[in-house]
């Protein structure tokens, strides 16, 4: 039986994944050119802040700590995938009742030199055990790619804390690409 404390706990740490998640969608969407990464940092604070306000402020404030680090990493990681615009994002039938929407659909990705065209993208934020997670993130992503026939690159933002002074979190992203059945670390 989970507790309410960390049934509260897992909800914080679900909207602390869906201000990033926006924040890199408001970015690249709208404000590619003028936005900085302070300011999607912000944009994402204010959309956990919102969501959160009616949890208690002890689990407000722990996973609220590393999202500037976790915003900037997801910037860079969709940098490093040569991601120029996002495209509106369709949904994908997998039986007659359910429909599925992947996190991002680019037009255009370049990973390990190979281009791939409109290709889904799906962001997952983690602490830095992702084992237990992955498969169950690889099989949803392999119902994209089966859905939309395309390749499907699964994005881990990972963080874990620091013993610095001035950065209590850092966070690097983790990239697996996704194609049918197979699938690649990168």
């Amino acid at each position: 039986m989970i507790s309410s404390f960390k049934r509260k706990n897992n909800l914080a740490a679900m909207i602390r994944g869906k201000a990033i998640e926006e924040s890199i969608r408001f970015t690249y969407a709208f404000h590619r050119d003028k936005f900085s990464i302070p300011a999607a940092q912000n944009y994402a604070n204010d959309i956990y802040y919102l969501r959160t306000k009616n949890l208690p402020s002890t689990i407000v404030k722990n996973n609220a700590q590393p999202i500037n680090s976790l915003v900037r990493s997801g910037i860079n990681a969709f940098s490093y995938l040569k991601i120029k615009s996002l495209k509106n994002i369709n949904s994908y039938k997998i039986r007659k009742t359910k429909h599925v929407y992947p996190d991002f659909n680019a037009k255009k990705i370049k990973l390990d030199r190979k281009i791939y065209d409109n290709c889904c993208i799906e962001l997952k934020v983690s602490g830095e055990n992702i084992i237990k997670s992955k498969i169950k993130h690889i099989k949803q992503c392999v119902n994209y790619s089966i859905k939309s026939r395309k390749p499907v690159v699964l994005i881990y933002l990972i963080f874990k804390k620091t013993n610095c002074k001035f950065r209590k979190y850092s966070s690097k992203p983790l990239f697996f690409l996704i194609n049918k059945k197979k699938w690649y670390n990168f």
